[in-house]
C-alpha cells in the first residue's frame, strides 16, 4: 500500500543519553582520492555518483566521527574499511557487504547512516542470529535508539514512546507476539512493533546501563528469543518483563487512547453459479475527523490492488465492490485509516477468505 507516513516530534522519557556524538563535528582532512567517483577516508570507502561532490563533501563532514561513536558502542565490531555507496535516487540499507545511502534524505542521512553502521555492527558481533525474525524488533528497537542520538540535534524525532504506549494498549507487547514479527508488523505497522523494541533498549539501558544492552546482544548467538538470551544475560526474564510492562503502562496514561479509529472490513458473497458478486463491507469507527480517506487493500489470484475512499460524517459503513469472482478464489483484505491520536495507520488487519 503506498502510504505517506505523517510523523511529529514527541517528547521522549527517561532516555539516557551516551556521550554527545555531535561533539567535534568537522570535515575529515586526511581525504585520499582514489577516483572521480570514489574517495577514501580513515574507516570508509565512499563510492558517489557523478555531479554529487557538494553532497560528498556534506557527508564528510561527519562521516568519520559516526563511525567511532557507533564503533565504540558496538565494541570496535565495525569492519574497516566500511564500504559506502551514496545513490542520488532510492532507498537507503544495508548488507554485510556495506551500506547504501541515498541522497534524497538530505541531511536526515546523518541518523540513517549511524542506523545502519549499528545495523551492521550488531551484525558482525552477534552472527547471523542477529537477522533472525525472532529478534528482529529487538533489532530494530536497537537500531532506532542508537540512531535516535543524531535525530535529536536536528529536531526532528518520530514519536516512538507514543507508538509503544499504543500498542501496550492493544495488548501487544508480549514477546511471543512481537517475535512473529512478519505478523506483528502486519496487525499493527512496522513503525508501531520497531517502536515497542525501541522502548525496551531505552528501559535496558535506563536500569542496566549500555553495557546491559551488549551483555543482551553478547548471549544472542546461542538463544533464539530475546527471554532467553536476557536470563543468561543476568537479567530475570519476567521481573525485567513486569518493569517495562509498567513504564509502558505510565506512558499510556499520558495519551487519551479513546480517540482511537476503529476499523473493521468482511467479506460480502452474494449470487449463485460458478462466480459470485464480491465486495467488502467496510466499518469504520470514531474516525476523528468528520472528513477523511481510508484505504482499502486486497489481493486476487496474487494480484495486489490499493483504491482509496473519502468518507464525510463521522462512523462510516460502506461496500466496496470487488467484482464477480470464480467458487474457490482466494482473497485478501486489509482496510486502514490514519489516526491523529496515534500519528500512524489503523488496520483491519489482513483476513482472508475463500469465495464458496
Amino acid at each position: 500500500m503506498r502510504r505517506v507516513l505523517v510523523t511529529g516530534a514527541a517528547t521522549i522519557p527517561w532516555i539516557v543519553l551516551l556521550a554527545d556524538p555531535t561533539v567535534g563535528y568537522s570535515a575529515h582532512t586526511s581525504l585520499q582520492p582514489d577516483s572521480p567517483q570514489q574517495i577514501r577516508t580513515d574507516h570508509l570507502e565512499i563510492h558517489y555518483p557523478e555531479g554529487e561532490g557538494e553532497a560528498l563533501r556534506g557527508f564528510l563532514e561527519y562521516a568519520e566521527n559516526v563511525y567511532t561513536h557507533i564503533d565504540s558502542l558496538i565494541k570496535g565490531a565495525l569492519p574497516s574499511p566500511v564500504q559506502v555507496t551514496l545513490v542520488s535516487t532510492g532507498l537507503s540499507g544495508s548488507s554485510p557487504d556495506g551500506i547504501v545511502l541515498s541522497l534524497e534524505q538530505g541531511r536526515y542521512i546523518e541518523p540513517v547512516f549511524a542506523r545502519e553502521l549499528t545495523r551492521l555492527g550488531g551484525r558482525e558481533f552477534v552472527g547471523e542470529v542477529f537477522d533472525a525474525e525472532s529478534y528482529r524488533f529487538f533489532v530494530e528497537g536497537l537500531v532506532a535508539w542508537v540512531g535516535e542520538r543524531f535525530e535529536t540535534r536536528l529536531g526532528s524525532m518520530e514519536p516512538r514512546w507514543l507508538w509503544a504506549a499504543y500498542a501496550f494498549m492493544e495488548e501487544a507487547t508480549y514477546f511471543e507476539y512481537l517475535e512473529v514479527y512478519t505478523r506483528a508488523s502486519e496487525d499493527l505497522g512496522k513503525n508501531v512493533v520497531n517502536a515497542v523494541g525501541y522502548s525496551l533498549v531505552a528501559y535496558l539501558t535506563e536500569h542496566y546501563g549500555w553495557d546491559g544492552v551488549m551483555s543482551v546482544m553478547a548471549t544472542m548467538p546461542d538463544n533464539i528469543e530475546v527471554c532467553s538470551a536476557m536470563d543468561e544475560a543476568g537479567f530475570d526474564c519476567l521481573s525485567t518483563w513486569e518493569g517495562w510492562q509498567v513504564a509502558l503502562e505510565t506512558e499510556a496514561t499520558k495519551h487519551d487512547f479513546t480517540q482511537v479509529p476503529r476499523v473493521f472490513a468482511d467479506l460480502e458473497v452474494s449470487g449463485e453459479g460458478d462466480t459470485r458478486d464480491v465486495g467488502l463491507r467496510v466499518f469504520i469507527r470514531n474516525p476523528e475527523t468528520s472528513s477523511y480517506l481510508f484505504f482499502v487493500e486486497y489481493v486476487i489470484v496474487d494480484e495486489p490492488e490499493e483504491e482509496s475512499f473519502s468518507a464525510d460524517g463521522h462512523d462510516f459503513e460502506g461496500r466496496v465492490p470487488l467484482g464477480r469472482l470464480p467458487v474457490g478464489t482466494k482473497v485478501l483484505w486489509e482496510v486502514a485509516v490514519w489516526s491523529r491520536t496515534v500519528q500512524t495507520w489503523r488496520k483491519s488487519g489482513w483476513q482472508d477468505a475463500t469465495i464458496r
